[in-house]
Order: structure tokens, then sequence, then C-alpha cells
């Protein structure tokens, strides 16, 4: 229940957002065409026609940072920027208003009010139930306020209380819909992902897979024992040469015993593969087990692919103030953008529901950021 109030849609479910359309720009555009039809429709009814123009673009703008800011390779849409888009409508929305005081436009052709519960709408795949909430209580304020001083001046046969109702309705009822859409859509994800095959069904668990790694480690000392053992057993004689050579394998031994013992399960990954890891605090072991199979599963992508320099593969953690780890991974990829997306597309969506602000600079080398939560959930 609580993952279903604190996650979004784009997070449950990155896939159907990153394929999907471009939804804040289209909704966006069918709101300004309305808003031209509702102007057109009462031409010479409204105090400034052109601020009904010029309030317009204030909405595709919002939209336009809407959409700019939930691309799939960003970090993960924020309340700040929840509050800059629906400032910007605001804005539009404050414009059109100065344009209708005083003019013989009916409260319920107001298509400003609905241009701000689009703008509300959109932010729907991108924010969670709980956020929704926070976003459209002071949205349907805002519009309800500057609605009842709008039209207070209008002769209508609306009660005051109608038209603050009328003035709102748009926005709260796009509320109301984005959060019941963002909990539905989450909430389904969830049940789907739960219900679907476990994955140490197919594969083994990270834990073993761990355990194997760090026992081969250990297992290319201690095969040189048994050899030595049997060797002087069939002697039945101790020289001194087998005492030095006794004293080498010990302290090989405790050497990798500490190794292991001090290093992170990506650390050992490290030394299987030729690739880089700063993480002398193993905040790696912090990560939780869809963690560590999802960052494995864009690891061994990068390292098997013929195009990918091993020696460049870079991966650092760091602890920050809040508890959480900061993730950095940088590859070298010789492939052109279409088809570098294409090779870690998969492996970046699935990272992409396990971790939180996931983002990639698609530059010189593909760097990719994100972080680890405190309770590594």
């Amino acid at each position: 229940m609580r993952s279903a109030w604190a996650r979004s849609p784009q997070e449950a479910d990155p896939l159907s957002w990153f394929a999907g359309p471009r939804l804040p720009l289209v909704l966006a555009t069918a709101a300004i065409l309305e808003g031209i039809a509702i102007t057109a429709l009462y031409w010479n009814s409204w105090s400034s026609l052109a601020l009904q123009f010029v309030a317009m673009p204030f909405f595709l703008a919002a939209a336009v940072l809407t959409a700019t800011w939930t691309q799939p390779h960003r970090p993960q849409f924020r309340p700040i920027n929840a509050a800059i888009v629906l400032l910007i409508s605001a804005c539009g929305l404050v414009l059109s208003a100065a344009g209708t005081v005083n003019s013989t436009v009916p409260v319920e052709q107001w298509w400003p009010g609905i241009a701000f519960g689009v703008t509300l709408a959109s932010l729907a795949p991108y924010s969670s139930p709980r956020k929704l909430i926070a976003y459209s209580i002071p949205a349907v304020v805002v519009v309800a306020v500057v609605g009842s001083v709008v039209f207070s001046s209008i002769s209508t046969y609306w009660p005051p209380l109608g038209i603050v109702v009328i003035s709102a309705s748009p926005v709260l009822v796009a509320g109301v819909a984005s959060v019941v859409f963002s909990y539905t859509v989450v909430e389904r994800s969830n049940a789907y992902l739960d219900t679907a095959a476990g994955v140490e069904e197919v594969y083994p668990a990270v834990e073993e897979l761990d355990e194997v790694q760090e026992s081969g480690s250990i297992a290319r000392v201690s095969a040189r024992v048994a050899p030595f053992l049997a060797r002087v057993a069939d002697s039945g004689v101790i020289t001194p040469a087998d005492r030095a050579l006794a004293a080498q394998i010990a302290r090989g031994l405790r050497s990798e015993l500490v190794l292991v013992a001090n290093s992170s399960w990506l650390d050992i990954v490290a030394r299987e593969s030729g690739m880089v890891v700063s993480d002398p605090g193993r905040l790696a072991d912090k990560m939780n087990e869809d963690q560590r199979s999802a960052l494995r599963g864009l690891l061994v992508a990068a390292l098997d692919s013929p195009v990918v320099d091993r020696q460049t593969l870079l991966i650092e953690l760091r602890a920050q103030p809040d508890g959480s780890t900061a993730v950095a991974l940088t590859i070298d990829v010789d492939l052109p953008e279409g088809r570098r997306l294409m090779l870690f597309a998969p492996h970046y969506l699935a990272l992409k529901t396990t971790v939180d602000d996931l983002s990639w600079d698609d530059g010189r080398s593909l760097m990719l950021n994100f972080r680890i939560p405190a309770s590594g959930a």
C-alpha cells in the first residue's frame, strides 16, 4: 500500500513511458486548441482578446518543460520541477484572467481553468499519488480564488459558491483523476511484478553467485595446498624448503582471506572482469538483491560487448550525508548514439525500477548516475 502511494507509474513501469508518446505535449496541444476555439467563439466578449493569445504559450511552455524533464535518461521528476511547471501555467491563468475581468464570457466556458487542469493531469505518469495530492490542493485553491475574483464582477445567475465550484472543477477533476490513475497503475504494476516468476527459478541467487566468486578466489590459493601436503605425506620428511613453502602458502591464503573479507561483491566482480571499482567503504553491499541483479545485468552486457573496452569501465560509489549512496558508472562505447542506446536500454530500464534518480549523459563516454536509498529498498 505504501509503495503504491509513494511511487510514480514511470518508476513502477519505465518501459511504458520510455516507448510511449509525449503525453504532456499532446494534452497541452489539445488544451490550447480548445482555448483557441472558445476564444474565437466569444471573440467580442473578452475585455482583452490579446491577453488570451498571450496566455496560451505559457501552457505550452509548461508542457515542453514537463516533456523535457521526464525523458528516460533524466533523473526522476521532482517536486521542484512540478512547482515550476504549475507556476508557469498559473502565469498563463492570471494573464487570461486579466483579459476576462469585466467581460461577458460565461464562467463555465473559461478555458484557462481547463488548460490548468490539463497541466496538472500531465504530471500523473511521472508523480506518485502522494505528490499529486500535494500538487492538486494548491492548484485547486489558486484557480478557485482567481475564478471568483474574475467572475464576481460579471453579472451571472450563478451564486458566489457556484462560481468558485465551476471555476475550480476542471482542476479538481484533473487532480482526482490523476491520483486514481497513478495509484491504479502503480498498484497493478507491483501486483504483476509480485506474481511474476522469481528470478531464482531461472538464475542462481545473487548471494550464491557472490559465494562462488569468493570461493573461486580462495580456491586458486588452496589448490596449491593439496599437492604440497600429498608430497610431504609421501616423503615422510619435512625439509626447510617445505617449511618455507608452507609459510608462503599460508601468507597467500591469509592475504586472500583478508582481501575477500574487505571487499564488496562489486570488488570481486571487478577482479574477475578487469573493470575498475572505487568503493572503499564497501557501499555496494548495501544494495538489495534486485539492485545487484539489475546492475550486474548492465555490467555483463557491457563487459560481453566487443565494442566496449573493459579497461575504461569505471564505477564509483560515495556515501551521502542523508545515508544514501551515490553511484556513477562510466563506459567508453564505440557505437553511434542510437545503437549505444539499444545496447543498454533493457538493462537501464530494469535498473531504473530498483534505484532512485537514474540518469545518463551520452557524451564522449556513456555516464550513468543513480542513488541507492539509505534503506536499500
